[in-house]
């Protein structure tokens, strides 16, 4: 089963609006299953599910709440640039290490 979801998690704002968008994309791969949290803006989710599905995944889709988010909310060691989650997806999900 190749399947995912892309869950907003939450958003930024700053002195002029939307600065950044959150996001945890949770992918089934046969039978290991994963989530990478990553974020973006203008369409990133768009972008990232986009990749999966041209690679064969089933988007599933579940609702969820979402909500602004400061600063020192965030694990800024969790959340991934968008360009980071597609080249971990392009790899075939292998990190450069």
């Amino acid at each position: 089963m190749k399947t995912f979801t892309t869950l907003k998690v939450g958003y930024t704002a700053g002195m002029y609006g939307c600065s950044n968008e959150y996001f945890n994309t949770i992918i089934v791969n046969g039978s290991k299953m994963f989530g990478i949290a990553h974020k973006g803006m203008y369409g990133s989710d768009d972008r990232i599910n986009r990749l999966l599905k041209d690679k064969g995944f089933t988007e599933v889709y579940i609702p969820n709440d979402f909500g602004r988010m400061t600063a020192k909310e965030i694990n800024k060691h969790l959340f991934k640039y968008e360009n980071e989650v597609i080249d971990f997806i392009n790899n075939g999900f292998k990190t450069k290490d």
